[in-house]
């Protein structure tokens, strides 16, 4: 409602300070509640991920697994999961990821990407592992990484989604988490088949808001495939910032 200039009055400094201290004290409990570990916070991932999937031995497919954190993470929040896991780069699948998670049985180690379609790319091994890309690096002004050298490539196997959990008869996915470096929609399109019969519960993806990759795609790209699909955006969690300006985070969806 607008009020009219004759209907203003100012303000006399009783009403300014109930004012302050409302909202002084609205916030704070907003900030306390947010943080209540029986609801959803929409700031702290671990807390809401078993809040919003209390299924007891979840099915977790992990894309993009790079040393371990999100598997880590999975095995902290969520009761006695399974978990597939796919990383490209062979290195860290026979070291690390297998020296921490080889002898759980309840973890599937997979050294190969997943993509749009089945076949072979070349991954870009940038001087950072957690880099390593399909695409090429964007080296516009706007990538705090720019200039990241290329110290190899490899071949790498490329499955779909789609095909692998046909193979392995995974059935319904609880939650589906995508960090492929600038990739991520084409893991999607290899997924499509999954998505469309609401066979994933929850998806976790990466989404960059500035370009660190070349061909990588924009937000509202992977918005409006999900939300074709009957996907609605839960919350953007793990915000991270370049130059006071949103950088990249998690986008954490939820089948609807």
């Amino acid at each position: 409602m607008k009020l009219s200039p004759n209907a203003i009055r100012k303000p006399g400094p009783w009403f300014l300070l109930r004012c302050i201290l409302s909202q002084l004290l609205g916030r704070s409990n907003q900030v306390i509640q947010s943080y209540r570990k029986d609801r959803i916070s929409h700031v702290e991932l671990e807390q809401d991920l078993p809040l919003l999937l209390t299924k007891k031995k979840p099915l977790l497919i992990d894309v993009g697994a790079n040393a371990g954190q999100t598997i880590s993470m999975f095995k902290r929040v969520f009761d006695q999961p399974t978990i597939h896991a796919f990383e490209p780069n062979k290195a860290l699948v026979e070291t690390q990821l297998a020296t921490a998670f080889g002898q759980d049985k309840n973890i599937t180690l997979n050294a190969a990407g997943l993509g749009a379609e089945e076949g072979v790319l070349k991954l870009n091994h940038f001087e950072q592992d957690q880099m390593c890309s399909f695409l090429p690096l964007d080296n516009g002004q706007r990538n705090p990484y720019a200039g990241e050298a290329v110290v190899n490539s490899s071949e790498v196997p490329v499955w779909t989604l789609d095909e692998y959990a046909k193979k392995h008869s995974l059935g319904a996915i609880d939650l589906l988490k995508i960090d492929t470096q600038g990739y991520d929609l084409q893991v999607l399109k290899g997924a499509d088949a999954l998505l469309t019969a609401g066979k994933v519960s929850f998806i976790m993806l990466e989404i960059n808001f500035i370009p660190l990759y070349v061909g990588q795609p924009a937000f509202f790209e992977l918005d409006a495939f999900l939300n074709k699909r009957g996907y609605a955006l839960v919350d953007l969690y793990e915000k991270i910032w370049v130059e006071n300006r949103l950088a990249w985070c998690n986008g954490l969806y939820q089948k609807i």
